[in-house]
């Protein structure tokens, strides 16, 4: 939902498209590398690695991402301009 409301309406398609297109990229990546990880690092750094970059991201989520609880949509939509 976040995405939706982050762009702005002429380009909210594309955009979230765009964002749509990347996480499934990164999850097809995802279900190739684990594989690679368990054989060569194990259950418990493959786990920990994971847990860090899901850490990482809601971090940097937290950081640089504009609230936007309690806006309408247009003004949600112009914080990122």
């Amino acid at each position: 939902m976040y995405p939706n409301e982050l762009f702005p309406t002429e380009v909210r398609g594309t955009a979230v498209g765009l964002a749509s297109s990347l996480s499934r990229i990164g999850a097809a990546i995802g279900t190739y590398l684990v594989p690679l990880a368990l054989t060569a690092w194990g259950v418990g750094t493959t786990m920990l690695t994971a847990a860090a970059i899901t850490l990482l991201g809601a971090v940097l989520s937290m950081r640089w991402a504009p609230e936007t609880r309690g806006l309408a949509l247009h003004e949600s939509a112009a914080l990122a301009r």
